[in-house]
Order: structure tokens, then sequence, then C-alpha cells
């Protein structure tokens, strides 16, 4: 009788995400969503590239100052979400290295893998909220000149 070893492929392997991970992913496009909506509440009232017809208005000055805060929360609010959604990663592979009595580099590697996929993910809407509130930034620079 021969005997084969058999290897596993874990970057080919199919993972089905799980629902905290389908949460958490929607989480990120209300964010966004939300983001687009600050955007779209002062570009309303001066669109991006003729601003000067606001320059004298207190009333926009203060809804830019109100829309930055607003989306530095929504920053905040961006990595608590990831902290959160990294907690319950590896509370998820812990529970299942318990389960499967499963030792090695592959869990290891299973961890580091969700890890970094929840973290770029937050990192690429919390860029996203970063360059609008430098947008909204750029503006009471300009409304104060």
């Amino acid at each position: 009788m021969v005997q084969e070893s058999v290897a596993w492929d874990t970057l080919n392997m199919i993972k089905e995400p799980s629902g905290g991970y389908r949460v958490y992913v929607l989480f990120l496009i209300v964010v966004c969503i939300a983001t687009g909506f600050q955007l779209i509440r002062i570009w309303r009232l001066a669109p991006p590239f003729r601003f000067s017809r606001q320059v004298k208005n207190p009333e926009y000055l203060k809804l830019l100052r109100v829309s930055s805060h607003a989306l530095s929360h929504w920053m905040a609010l961006v990595f608590l979400g990831w902290a959160f959604a990294s907690s319950f990663v590896v509370y998820r592979v812990c529970a299942g290295v318990d389960l499967q009595k499963a030792t090695g580099l592959a869990v290891l590697q299973f961890l580091i893998r969700d890890l970094a996929m929840t973290f770029g993910m937050a990192l690429i809407v919390v860029l996203l909220i970063f360059l609008a509130r430098w947008h909204v930034s750029n503006r009471i620079e300009t409304f104060r000149d």
C-alpha cells in the first residue's frame, strides 16, 4: 500500500464570509453613503468649482464646520468598527482552533488574512472620509481668506 501526503492549498480555498463580516461590509457601505451625503449637502449650496458665491454666507461656514466635525466622527467610528470586527475574527479563529484541535501556521495564516482584509477595507473607507474632510477643510480655509 502506497501512502501519499496531501498538501492543503490554503491560498485557493474558498471560504464563506461569516455573518459578522457581511454586517461589517454593510457598515462600511453605509459610512461611504453617509460621506457622500455630507459632500452632496455642501456641493448643493456651492458646487465644487463655483465656491465664490458662498464666501460671505456665515451659514455656509457653519455647515462646513459641522460637516468637518461629523466626518471626523465617521472616521473614528470606522476604526471602532474595525476593532470590533477584528475581535470577532480572532474569537472565531480561536474557537475553530479549539474545536478542531488544529495547530500550525495554517491557523495563523487564516487569522492574518482575515485581519488584513478587514483592516484594508477600513483604511479604504477612512481614506475616502479623510479626502472628503480635507476638501471641507480647504473650503473653510478659503472662506477665511
